[in-house]
């Protein structure tokens, strides 16, 4: 009389489906990290580019507007 999957099997599909459920972990973990990485260099590359505009917007008040450059 089978009643279904005995003990062990039941036991090994748990542990297969576990040790998969691991391993998808561990690539969504390194996903992570990597995409963790890019936002990083993005928010210091806009960081710089924010610089760089308001330094276009707003000029440097002290600085002479028609000053020759020092070769002449």
């Amino acid at each position: 009389m089978a009643d279904g999957p005995s003990p062990e099997d039941r036991l090994m599909a748990v542990e297969m489906a576990l040790a998969h459920l691991q391993h998808d972990v561990e690539q969504m973990h390194e996903v992570l990290i990597a995409m963790q990485r890019e936002l990083k260099a993005a928010h210091r590359q806009v960081t710089l580019l924010e610089g760089k505009v308001r330094a276009l917007e707003f000029p440097d008040a002290d600085a002479p507007i028609d000053e020759k450059p020092p070769h002449y």
